[in-house]
């Protein structure tokens, strides 16, 4: 009799063993999964930053290059250096495109094979 009531004690303690470890397992695994979501939320959050910092870049650059051709049109290495940046390297859009490929017509400047009057 002994031998059955310290096997049902056993089972229960070692039931209760097994049910913890299973616990701690599901709780690593949970904080896990939480970590990984705030890993990915900070990834996100880091994209988006990228973005909205290449296109302040692409803002501010636009706004540089519009006063130098405005301003300073004959200040042509500079006017290029900043174009190709905005356009080449910015993928800058349409709204300096016809601005920029005028004062190139205007100054004899030819139309450099990164600029694309399609943009």
């Amino acid at each position: 009799m002994e031998t059955i009531i310290v096997a049902i004690l056993g089972s229960g303690a070692l039931s209760a063993l097994i049910s913890g470890i299973f616990g701690l397992i599901q709780n690593r695994k949970s904080k896990q999964a939480r970590i990984e979501k705030e890993l990915k939320d900070i990834r996100e959050a880091q994209n988006a930053i990228r973005d909205a910092q290449k296109l302040s870049e692409k803002d501010a650059l636009r706004t540089q290059l519009l006063v130098m051709i405005k301003e300073f049109p004959q200040e042509t290495s500079d006017i290029l250096r900043l174009a190709e940046h905005y356009f080449k390297d910015l993928g800058g859009n349409w709204v300096l495109t016809d601005i920029f490929a005028g004062w190139a017509k205007i100054y004899g400047i030819e139309i450099p094979k990164w600029f694309k009057e399609d943009i």
